[in-house]
């Protein structure tokens, strides 16, 4: 094969130069240059033209009339600029052409499918002429998709077998305990309360110092003010250890009389057992001085500090502070801390970590099971929405629709699914010019929400099979949707006569093939006929699916690892 630049000899004296750009002519006395390469595409292109216009009049086609002036660009680059206009009559009309030349080209050759042809027909996908590097290239994305969907089956399955674990042993997130709070909270008071009660039981030659340090990362169903669980804490401790008095000092102009403190001395150190301070600013030796003022008060001169602020460890006053209080607290100065780490909102997946877009933690996102509804543009997602909260385009809060771009930013829609409140959020249109897919996945947070249904109008385009590409790598379960498919079965028996049953059933092998899901994760359904179609069943499995990724988030809230650090001589 000739290369860029690559000369060979030409009869009558002259030489022919290959370039990128066509033929060049170079006489022998190499004085005369003349660029043939014009001339014989120009030549070319206006005789396969011609050629096309005579095969499209012969099977029924007028080429001078076929819109997007197909005659000059021909029909893909006709087609592919009224997708962009969308406009669906004209390419209906260049898509039913192309269709008709591809089988009058195919017709009477056994061509296999990924060339185009007949041959297997069954997974054609009306690709025309791949050359086999194209071949192999779908075919190693097609493995890896398959092999994606296999490993997000098992992560599901992990997940299905910890909420199995969490049920018999018993626990749910409705579980309260004596005092109405979360078992999971409920956990963290008995075990920092057990380490608080194992440290004041050892025998010293004085009185000790205890610095708890809480790090709990909180859920979204703790509904309760942040002193909740350090007084609790003390009140566990007084009920377990067997001490006679355990003495509370709140925080600075903090009210704590909203807990159930009865069992404690608010505010009373005298002849305490212990005292136990929150939130103390101990940063000065002044602030030291007060506190072992507290610890003289009481029969052992035992202190816990929750959360205090001993200064700057490395600064000259934070060394003063801690010199002093080891002199003072002959039984040993002890820091404990409590370290109970976040539930996980993603996998860890590597490739682009990107993190939580601020947009949607504004939105509430933590608080609630959350569903998004993504796909290109003018796919109808904003009337599913709608649809999906029994609403009309023109009803008090439905979501804005039209025949242009509605939807420009993310927006939250409240919804009740057993009880419990969700969010549904109305993603704008992937690919777009404002929401290219490069940036999109990132900017929308597509990885953080608990179910994506990623809706379609039509085909799915390489834009849907990459948001579900996403999705599948970091394990969010999806559904996928054809919209308007009231519109496509009267369009097929328009054109072919084919029956409504005939044509969903085409449609769904369609869409198992290429999104690579069992048929009760697709859907089809009609915003205008909510009634009709597969309608409810998306409905119903939606609410199951949102509210088993609520679970599964309270499965790991209440088995997630509290880690218990002790460190002598620390504060």
């Amino acid at each position: 094969m000739m290369g860029a630049g690559k000369s060979c000899a030409s009869p009558r004296g002259s030489v022919r130069m290959y370039s990128a750009s066509g033929i060049t002519k170079i006489t022998d006395s190499g004085h005369h240059r003349e660029n043939i390469g014009t001339d014989v595409n120009a030549a070319a292109i206006e005789k396969s033209m011609k050629g096309l216009g005579e095969q499209l009049a012969r099977l029924g086609y007028d080429l001078e009339t076929l819109p997007y002036n197909a005659k000059e660009v021909g029909l893909n680059q006709a087609i592919e600029s009224a997708a962009r206009k969308r406009d669906t009559a004209s390419a209906r009309i260049l898509e039913k052409a192309r269709r008709a030349k591809h089988d009058d080209d195919m017709s009477g050759r056994d061509v296999p499918w990924y060339r185009g042809g007949s041959k297997d027909r069954k997974k054609y996908d009306g690709i025309m002429n791949m050359s086999p590097l194209e071949e192999q290239r779908m075919e190693i994305e097609r493995n890896r998709r398959i092999q994606d969907e296999q490993t997000a089956q098992k992560y599901w399955a992990t997940e299905d077998a910890l909420l199995e674990k969490v049920r018999a042993m018993g626990l749910q997130y409705s579980d309260k305990d004596e005092f109405g709070l979360p078992m999971d909270v409920s956990r963290v008071m008995n075990e920092a309360a057990d380490a608080l009660n194992s440290a004041l039981s050892e025998k010293t030659d004085g009185g000790k110092l205890i610095s708890m340090k809480l790090a709990v990362d909180p859920m979204p169903w703790w509904e309760f003010a942040d002193h909740t669980i350090p007084v609790g804490i003390a009140r566990v401790l007084k009920e377990k250890s067997g001490l006679g008095k355990v003495a509370i000092i709140p925080p600075t102009g903090k009210d704590i009389s909203d807990q159930p403190i009865e069992t404690l001395a608010l505010g009373d150190i005298d002849s305490a057992d212990v005292v136990y301070v929150m939130n103390p600013d101990c940063s000065s030796e002044e602030k030291i001085n007060e506190l072992m003022a507290m610890a003289g008060k009481t029969k052992n001169k035992d202190v816990i500090v929750v959360d205090g602020n001993f200064g700057e460890p490395g600064s000259m006053e934070g060394k003063k502070i801690r010199s002093a209080a080891k002199k003072y607290f002959g039984g040993g100065v002890q820091s404990i801390s409590f370290v109970m780490e976040p539930v996980r909102l993603v996998r860890n997946v590597g490739g682009d970590p990107y993190p939580l877009p601020q947009w949607l933690k504004d939105s509430g996102y933590k608080a609630t099971g959350n569903l998004a509804v993504t796909g290109n543009s003018g796919t109808g997602k904003s009337s599913l929405n709608n649809a999906m909260r029994g609403l009309k385009a023109r009803d008090n809060g439905a979501a804005e629709v039209g025949v242009k771009e509605t939807t420009i930013n993310p927006t939250p829609y409240t919804i009740t699914v057993e009880g419990n409140t969700m969010q549904m959020y109305d993603l704008p249109g992937a690919g777009t010019p404002k929401f290219p897919l490069e940036t999109y996945i990132r900017s929308m947070g597509i990885k953080y929400f608990d179910l994506v249904i990623v809706a379609s109008a039509g085909r799915f385009t390489e834009t849907d099979l990459e948001l579900m590409d996403e999705l599948r790598r970091n394990g969010v379960p999806f559904f996928a949707l054809r919209t308007k498919i009231d519109l496509e079965i009267s369009n097929a028996a328009h054109d072919s006569g084919a029956t409504a049953e005939e044509t969903i059933d085409t449609i769904r092998k369609d869409l198992e093939y290429y999104t690579l899901l069992p048929p009760e994760r697709i859907y089809m359904v009609s915003a205008r006929k909510p009634e009709d179609y597969d309608f409810e069943r998306l409905k119903s499995d939606t609410e199951k699916a949102i509210t088993r990724a609520l679970d599964v988030k309270l499965a790991k809230a209440l088995t997630r690892k509290l880690e218990v650090q002790g460190v002598w001589n620390a504060v």
